[in-house]
């Protein structure tokens, strides 16, 4: 039965944080500058940034486009474990090889935007990853995980918003983030009979005559989880003429997550037969089992921007964003209620304990955001396109680690993050002629670097994720991504 029910936090699969918008942001334009522009605009892609800027849109925006997210981190070290699975750990089991690589998260990305009246503008994006529309998966907190990684971008991703002009030069927008939410629920029956032993019957495994597992029935609900986005922008330069080009911006997200309640109804039955003298005799076990699973939590967060730009030459950037981490759950799985009952035996409160305990303190956090983008000269060949004009950007963000410190038994790891990004984009007219333009041509690449180190741990022998040769954990590594996009105004 123990073995049964450890399956079910495996079966239903997270270590997450958050999603791919995040972690490298939306938009090649963004994504190239590493994520970051409160304060600038980039049409309908904005909408995850900063609602408020979407009145600002010239025409109606489509925007379509890829990318790659790969990791490649410092291996960790072989642990101890019970892997023959005989209920001890000692020589007789082979180290357990712990493979910490981020699975590849490659991603499509659409936004869609529409100015109305001037004042007034509508916006919806979203991020679907191309190998899975969502990943749930616990994992065991003894063993080395970057818990803040591994699953982070293994969902889909999704807002829609607004933004309105209140005021000359003062907007405000609001949107709503998307995430799922989930419920599990599975009922089963296991089946066992025992028979009397014989002078043929070397092993007590041979007493089972009869073994059967019956699930009845199994259900999970996907309901969507929402996060509001509050947002507000002001052009300076329309209240002090010498600051013209200048824009401050901030935003305020609201958090949300993937809770899953998951209920397990097991029911074993056992019958006795051929023992002896003995009547035969079935009895049956229930064992109702309630986990609480905590995925894909979405931290609240505050922003905020300031931004320049000199039409046709230059704009530059400064971002600066609190995040609540400290209220953050982790995605283990944790035996919240459970009772034991049968015609021989009642054990209301069964004493069980939980074999996942974390004790990790988390802290909020300040992470920023830097650089901007340099126009090149507007080019005029004709030939059907009429005109040409190309941009080179850039930025850098420092993301420091939330993690402070952890229990004894477990070994998360994290890192803080220092994030490099660059990318090249072409504007140019429509050479159909059949809509205003501009139609653009964006590229970008990403490399975030883990601060190395080692986390210290137990390396007791034979101790469960204690590593085989001793010492401690090393962290570190790279995470990079790659991508295009294409879009144009009508």
């Amino acid at each position: 039965m123990t073995g049964l029910l450890g399956w079910i936090p495996l079966v239903l699969g997270g270590r997450a944080l958050a999603g791919p918008v995040d972690l490298a942001g939306f938009g090649a334009p963004a994504m190239a500058r590493a994520g970051g522009g409160v304060a600038l605009l980039d049409g309908a892609q904005g909408v995850f940034r900063n609602p408020a800027l979407l009145q600002d849109m010239r025409a109606s925006q489509l925007a379509v486009g890829g990318w790659l997210l790969r990791g490649d981190l410092d291996p960790v070290p072989a642990v101890w474990w019970d892997t023959n699975r005989d209920g001890l750990v000692d020589d007789d089991d082979a180290p357990l090889e712990i493979d910490i690589q981020p699975d590849p998260a490659d991603a499509v990305g659409v936004a869609l935007g529409r100015p109305i009246g001037g004042r007034f503008g509508l916006a919806f994006a979203a991020t679907l990853p191309v190998r899975r529309m969502l990943r749930i998966q616990t994992f065991e907190p003894s063993l080395p995980t970057y818990f803040f990684l591994d699953n982070r971008a293994q969902r889909f991703d999704m807002t829609l918003g607004f933004g309105w002009e209140q005021l000359r030069g003062i907007s405000v927008g609001g949107s709503v983030q998307v995430i799922a939410r989930a419920r599990f629920t599975l009922d089963t029956t296991l089946d066992v009979t025992l028979r009397g032993a014989t002078e043929q019957d070397e092993e007590l495994g041979a007493l089972v005559s009869e073994l059967r597992l019956d699930p009845h029935a199994m259900e999970l609900d996907i309901v969507p989880g929402l996060a509001p986005v509050a947002g507000l922008h002001w052009e300076v330069g329309e209240l002090i003429p010498a600051l013209d080009g200048l824009a401050i911006a901030g935003n305020y997200r609201g958090s949300t997550g993937l809770p899953i309640d998951v209920d397990v109804d097991l029911q074993a039955n056992l019958d006795v037969r051929d023992i002896g003298e003995m009547e035969p005799l079935g009895t049956t076990v229930l064992v109702p089992l309630h986990l609480a699973v905590f995925d894909h939590y979405l931290p609240a967060r505050w922003s905020f921007g300031a931004g320049w730009t000199s039409p046709d030459r230059f704009r530059a950037f400064v971002d600066l964003h609190h995040t609540r981490y400290a209220p953050m759950q982790i995605s283990v799985a944790h035996v919240v209620d459970t009772e034991v009952q049968s015609q021989l035996l009642s054990l209301p409160d069964p004493g069980v304990d939980d074999g996942n305990e974390v004790a990790a303190v988390l802290r909020n956090t300040w992470s920023t955001r830097a650089g901007g983008e340099v126009f090149l000269p507007r080019w005029e060949p004709g030939r059907g396109i009429g005109w040409l004009q190309g941009v080179v950007r850039a930025g850098l963000g420092y993301e420091p680690t939330p993690l402070v410190s952890q229990g004894a038994t477990s070994a998360l790891l994290d890192a803080d993050r220092l994030v490099v990004a660059g990318g090249l984009g072409v504007a140019h007219g429509d050479p159909f002629d059949l809509v205003e333009g501009p139609v653009s041509w964006d590229a970008h690449v990403q490399v975030h670097l883990l601060g190395e180190g080692s986390l210290p741990v137990d390396a007791t022998a034979y101790r469960p994720g204690a590593p085989v040769d001793g010492g401690g954990v090393p962290i570190g590594g790279t995470l990079w991504s790659a991508g295009a996009q294409w879009s144009i105004d009508y």
